[in-house]
């Protein structure tokens, strides 16, 4: 009997619990009654650039025509805000970022004009008759957005790149356009967002970590007075807004492979308590702003450029490719240029991480079992791996430093420490370089006569002293023998409209063209090889350097056969395998017996869409 009254009292307390914590109870003792759970809603299928503070317009650009347009999402219909009149198929002028006044009147835009390369700020009302005016512009000025405005309506935060590589933070007078300097500094200003607090005395921000690419978020007074990192964090973080009491301050931050939302509470600038995680996971998202009903507006991203590195067995005679392995782990990660080191004990390659995959970390792994040795954040503004040096020590990188300076860099392998081998005026002046097996020769190719050839240049990196080798009207990326004696590149005949695959011996001996396929295209697209048509392309050297793996293909988008093309002259031979069309960077192992490359599934295209999201802030304001 005692036995049955403890059960019943069990279940009479569960069937207590369950009737407190079942969704939709509405009696007065329910914590559902009181508030809503969070919920995120579709608004609006497209890109936008700015939300009204109601939550009712949308303010985006028409990449169309170049107008200014408004989207009423309550009526849902769209006007014309800011015509641009371009004539059709050319935007000549066009309208970009935008931000909403507080009061929702009006709206600060940014205006580009191709004509005289010149962004300038402008500011149109939202209601009426537009009467768009110029506020702010500058000749040195190669950038500029609008963020957002303050709560009195008198100034407009802007984001501005100029011209000589350095960014700033300002704000702007909307009744003189004098423009007020908040923060300085070499950053690259696209992926930087910022917000007004609500009384209008700081502006939050994100900003890129010592000039390289993973923001942390800021908090600055307006008046100068203080300028504090509120958030830092190893990966990405974004400032989403502030809550409309301007207590908390809401950002995302890349954390275990996925971007959580989280809310930390600010006073006089400075953050107070620890940060509360409110979404494990937002996804890919652009903040347009928190609304005064506390609903944070975004836009989805259209998904990552994703790519895998897959290391599998491979038969030199045949090219077949078996027991595929995922090598990379992260899913929300682009894995590119896979690169084994001439020793044969590792392999590297790099991941794009951030929202906009814009973060590039270099992952060493082991060659044998694939386990992580280190990754490494190069200390350069851009960067894309080329290879190893030949002592497997360090990785060849070509990019651009945080001085602006654009050229070939090695980083250590182990201590990630960056040093310069080679500068050049422009990014595009060097593809892919590689080095000599002594280090000491630097190859790569630059644009001559206005684009119209290529040239391939060894440069010795202890005197500085240069030597052509080949001049063509295109060239391909380059790839030397594992024995030193040859470059392998992609090359095209114009006479015969073909494509070819072409080796350079490096003791000064005559090039040789070792394969050749008809392009099938017209002339004018011989040189576009990656897009129309067909082609053939080095994949990479046979361990031996007898020979080297081409791929061919017969359409752009289609499969790729493989070839063996011996370099003593004898004629390629066709393997039996065949490689997916989404198989990139397919490079053998030093040992000949595994492949490493990149595959992209193919995906959809996604578009951009605009979100609301609501009752996230239940229990997290202070009153």
């Amino acid at each position: 009997m005692q036995r049955i009254s403890w059960a019943v009292l069990v279940l009479v307390f569960l069937l207590l619990v369950i009737r407190q914590t079942t969704p939709g109870q509405t009696g007065k003792d329910s914590p559902r009654a009181k508030t809503a759970d969070p919920t995120s809603t579709l608004v609006w299928q497209g890109d936008a650039g700015a939300v009204s503070q109601d939550g009712r317009y949308l303010v985006f650009p028409d990449w169309d025509t170049g107008d200014l347009a408004l989207q009423d999402l309550a009526l849902n219909k769209r006007r014309i805000i800011v015509s641009a009149k371009n004539p059709k198929g050319d935007l000549k002028v066009y309208a970009e970022a935008s931000s909403i006044s507080r009061d929702g009147t009006q709206i600060a835009y940014s205006w580009y004009d191709k004509r005289i390369d010149r962004y300038e700020l402008w500011i149109t009302n939202l209601r009426g008759d537009a009467k768009p005016r110029r506020v702010y512009g500058a000749p040195n000025v190669g950038w500029l957005a609008p963020q957002d405005w303050s709560a009195d309506g008198k100034w407009v935060a802007v984001l501005l790149s100029y011209k000589d590589r350095t960014g700033e933070l300002a704000v702007v007078s909307v009744n003189d356009g004098i423009l007020r300097p908040v923060k300085s500094g070499r950053w690259p200003g696209g992926d930087i967002r910022a917000f007004f607090s609500p009384d209008g005395k700081y502006i939050a921000y994100d900003l890129p970590q010592d000039s390289v690419k993973a923001n942390d978020v800021w908090v600055t007074a307006v008046d100068g007075t203080q300028d504090i990192r509120v958030v830092a964090h190893r990966g990405n973080d974004a400032v989403m807004g502030w809550s409309p009491d301007g207590k908390r301050l809401l950002y995302t931050s890349e954390r275990l492979f996925s971007t959580a939302l989280f809310s930390v509470e600010i006073h006089e600038g400075v953050t107070k308590g620890v940060a509360m995680a409110i979404l494990p996971d937002m996804g890919l998202i652009d903040s347009l702003g928190i609304t005064k009903k506390g609903s944070l507006f975004y836009v989805t991203e259209r998904g990552r450029r994703g790519g895998s590195i897959q290391v599998a067995e491979f038969d030199l005679e045949s090219g077949a490719v078996t027991s595929p392995q995922d090598v990379s782990t992260g899913p929300h990660e682009d894995n590119v240029n896979p690169s084994w080191s001439p020793d044969g004990k590792y392999l590297a390659y790099v991941s794009l991480r951030g929202r906009h995959a814009e973060i590039p970390m270099i992952v060493v792994r082991t060659a044998g079992t694939g386990e992580l040795i280190r990754e490494i954040q190069p200390k350069l503004r851009r960067s894309e791996l080329a290879g190893w040096v030949p002592d497997s020590k360090a990785l060849l990188v070509m990019g651009q430093d945080l001085s602006g300076l654009n050229g070939a860099f090695r980083i250590d392998a182990k201590s990630g420490e960056t040093s310069l081998l080679f500068g050049i005026p422009y990014a595009s002046s060097l593809s892919m370089p590689t080095l000599s097996l002594d280090g000491r020769i630097l190859y790569y190719w630059k644009n001559i006569n206005g684009g119209k050839e290529h040239l391939i240049i060894g440069r010795d990196l202890t005197t500085g002293a240069e030597k052509e080798l080949i001049r063509r009207p295109f060239l391909g990326t380059l790839q030397i023998s594992p024995d030193g004696r040859f470059l392998a590149t992609a090359t095209v005949d114009p006479t015969k409209n073909e494509r070819r695959l072409l080796l350079v011996p490096l003791d000064g001996s005559t090039p040789r063209e070792a394969m050749r396929i008809p392009s099938g295209v017209a002339d004018t697209d011989l040189r576009q090889v990656e897009g129309k048509g067909s082609r053939v392309a080095p994949a990479s050297w046979a361990p031996d350097s007898r020979s080297l793996v081409a791929r061919l293909f017969r359409k752009p988008e289609g499969p790729s056969e493989l070839w063996r093309v011996p370099v003593n002259g004898d004629a390629p031979r066709k393997l039996s395998s065949m490689i997916e069309a989404n198989v990139f960077k397919f490079t053998i192992s030093p040992d000949g017996r595994h492949v490493a490359y990149r595959i992209k599934e193919s995906e959809p295209e996604v578009p951009r869409q605009v979100w609301k999201f609501e009752n996230f802030l239940t229990g997290h304001s202070h009153k």
